[in-house]
């Protein structure tokens, strides 16, 4: 009887450690997926951030672009509280600092190119950390 020990010992063994490597596979594959789910999360992330940043306010009504403004800001924000990616997440607060700090006085004619330029200055570092 204590022939058939060892070949059941041998069984054992080579079982267990098809179970590890199974395990080891199976780890990789989940890896393998939360990285491309990451980077899907990112990708979409991105697309939102860009669509709300993309928002230019309509000097026909000041008032009402000011505050459209700032709800697209509102919105950047909550996309950033989103990520863990931190230079992700900075260049949407960047984009939603600018957004948000509007004025009157920024939407009018003869400054609204100083402020589109300073939103399109955090564009640009939005568009670079999705890149």
């Amino acid at each position: 009887m204590r022939a058939g020990r060892p070949v059941a010992t041998l069984v054992l063994v080579l079982g267990l450690a098809g179970a590890v490597s199974a395990c080891d596979a199976v780890q990789q594959a989940s890896d393998t997926a939360n990285q491309v789910g990451a980077a899907a999360d990112k990708a979409q992330l991105c697309i939102d951030a860009l669509a709300l940043a993309g928002f230019t306010p309509s000097s026909a009504d000041p008032q009402k672009a000011v505050e459209e403004t700032k709800a697209k800001a509102e919105e950047l924000t909550k996309l950033a509280e989103k990520t863990g990616d931190t230079t992700l997440k900075d260049a949407i607060t960047g984009v939603s600092d600018t957004m948000s700090n509007v004025t009157l006085n920024d939407l009018d004619p003869a400054r609204l190119a100083d402020w589109s330029q300073r939103k399109l200055e955090q564009v640009e570092k939005l568009t670079r950390a999705c890149g």
